[in-house]
């Protein structure tokens, strides 16, 4: 049985990697701009979509909430009205943020 040595080439250290040229990357010429999106109205046809859809499950939670809200004492199940309560005020919060995010948006962007 013969035990051969490694090759010399594999434990040499690797060669360090060359030093970058060039300035690098110019960042101020990176800004959003809608217009180099191709068919933008689309998007905006999207987010508004998305706006109502989030306002209408408000509205829905809203009165899940008050019907469970009014039906849960007729039938003796408090727990179901105090359950009922608390979508109701989960949904109106949730209808206030969803209806108002574009002003919540401009908003930020505006003092950013």
């Amino acid at each position: 049985m013969t035990v051969r040595a490694p090759a010399v080439t594999a434990l040499l250290a690797p060669t360090p990697t060359p030093e970058p040229s060039g300035e690098g990357f110019d960042f101020s010429r990176i800004s959003p701009d809608p217009s180099a999106v191709p068919r933008s109205d689309l998007f905006y046809k999207l987010a508004n979509a998305a706006l109502f859809l989030g306002v209408i499950s408000a509205v829905a939670g809203l009165a899940a909430g008050a019907i469970a809200f009014g039906i849960g004492p007729i039938f003796g199940a408090h727990i179901i009205s105090d359950r009922g309560k608390s979508m109701m005020w989960k949904a109106g919060l949730v209808a206030i943020v969803v209806g108002s995010a574009t002003s919540i948006i401009a908003f930020l962007l505006t003092e950013i």
